[in-house]
């Protein structure tokens, strides 16, 4: 705040010294009000509580509730882990083998023996719960692999 007040005292000096000597008393003044004027309102704009980043008032609130939604969506997705394998092949596989297919570019349906083979070299075992062509039809209600597997699988396409 010392540096505002300082620039607009040297503005000040600046623009009347040259009025005061011309004679002109009353534009001397009114350049004297007018820096006053701002070098106040900026010293108000910096003592001003709020926000430090000058974003909008409802940006904060805005990035809270995406983070929100974004946390509800993430832990519905991993309870989708422990539970049956129908769980599994609904919820989980379509969207691993599409993070998968478009990491390695992979396209879906051009050439599933390209992409088994990629998925079995970059995943090995775990390849049985990504592959998008193993969902299992019969035995649903079976356990699916549970979190850890989920884990490794994550952890594996961060690599990518």
């Amino acid at each position: 705040m010392l540096a505002v007040a300082v620039a607009g005292v040297g503005a000040v000096l600046a623009v009347e010294v040259p009025l005061v000597a011309a004679g002109r008393y009353s534009a001397a003044v009114l350049v004297a009000g007018a820096v006053t004027a701002l070098v106040l309102f900026e010293i108000r704009r910096r003592m001003a509580p709020g926000d430090v980043d000058d974003q909008p008032p409802g940006l904060e609130a805005e990035r809270a509730e995406a983070t929100a939604r974004w946390m509800a969506r993430t832990e519905s997705l991993i309870s989708w882990a422990d539970g049956t394998r129908g769980d599994w092949d609904h919820h989980l596989r379509p969207l691993l083998a599409r993070e998968f297919q478009q990491s390695t570019g992979q396209r879906q349906g051009l050439d599933p023996a390209d992409t088994a083979a990629a998925g079995e070299v970059f995943f090995g075992d775990l390849w049985q719960w990504v592959d998008p062509e193993c969902v299992q039809r019969s035995d649903r209600a079976a356990p699916g692999p549970g979190r850890n597997v989920l884990d490794r699988i994550l952890q594996r396409l961060e690599q990518l």
